[in-house]
């Protein structure tokens, strides 16, 4: 299960009717950016989207962070399944297939006339990695522009823009932690004890069901998990770690893992 992080209606309704971001204060434009991470389950703390102004209108679009998140988190392989010039244009399609078996096509291209030598090389990589990124990013629903199409586009028309610190839509807010090396940083932030449970407990969920850990590593990071929270949920459950301990062994996590694997949880 992941973290959702809610958003305000009134701001949909204001980037559905007019188009873009501009109107939207910082606090609402960092909410927004949270809220499209978590739509698709991914770590807005890595800056996977950037932001521009496209012919007036503040947009966000996805850089390589955004594709790589989404790859490793839904296991999607790629195939390149055609390369062909066309006149002056090189064509690479490109098919996305994730674990369910379900594929999505898409096709890069690029403008290769006059090219020679290593720019004609760089050209016909830039091409793979267009259709790579499209095709990912066309499975997984995100309908945004890729940072390799910027260039297509007059410039003129384009302003990066810097996005205001993520951090300030976490203030005042339950925040839920995962371990990085020796510290920790912030996964996603809730509004309430309740919110913040689901969350935590949908990590539990995550780290149980996973199958590229055997129990030893499970179990490592359940600690590391309960570690780098414990102020948290310690301030939810008054300290008492029996009573949080009992409601994780009745949380459903384990009952997908074989009995002679039950997760031991220390806190």
């Amino acid at each position: 299960m992941n973290a959702i992080v809610t958003i305000d209606p009134k701001i949909i309704e204001s980037i559905v009717t007019k188009g873009d971001l501009s109107g939207l204060r910082e606090e609402q434009l960092v909410g927004y950016y949270n809220y499209r991470c978590s739509q698709v389950g991914l770590d807005p703390s890595a800056k996977p989207f950037d932001l521009l102004v496209l012919s007036g209108k503040k947009v966000l679009y996805a850089n390589a962070g955004a594709t790589q998140q989404l790859a490793n988190l839904h296991g999607l392989s790629t195939q390149i399944t055609n390369r062909e010039r066309v006149e002056d244009v090189y064509l690479v399609s490109v098919r996305c297939t994730g674990k369910d078996g379900r594929s999505s096509e898409n096709v890069g291209a690029v403008d290769i006339k006059g090219l020679a030598g290593e720019k004609l090389a760089n050209a016909l990589m830039k091409a793979t990695t267009k259709a790579i990124r499209r095709t990912v990013l066309a499975h997984c629903g995100l309908g945004m522009l890729d940072e390799t199409e910027l260039e297509t586009i007059p410039a003129q028309q384009v302003q990066k823009v810097d996005l205001p610190p993520l951090q300030t839509v976490l203030e005042g807010k339950h925040k839920l932690l995962i371990p990085d090396g020796n510290q920790a940083r912030v996964h996603s932030s809730f509004d309430d004890e309740e919110e913040w449970q689901a969350g935590f407990f949908g990590m539990i969920g995550r780290i149980a069901t996973s199958t590229k850990l055997d129990t030893e590593a499970k179990n490592a990071k359940l600690r590391e998990l309960f570690r780098v929270n414990e102020p948290v949920y310690g301030a939810f459950v008054g300290h008492e770690a029996n009573e949080f301990s009992r409601r994780v062994a009745e949380s459903d996590c384990e009952q997908h893992l074989p009995k002679e694997e039950a997760l031991v949880v220390e806190v």
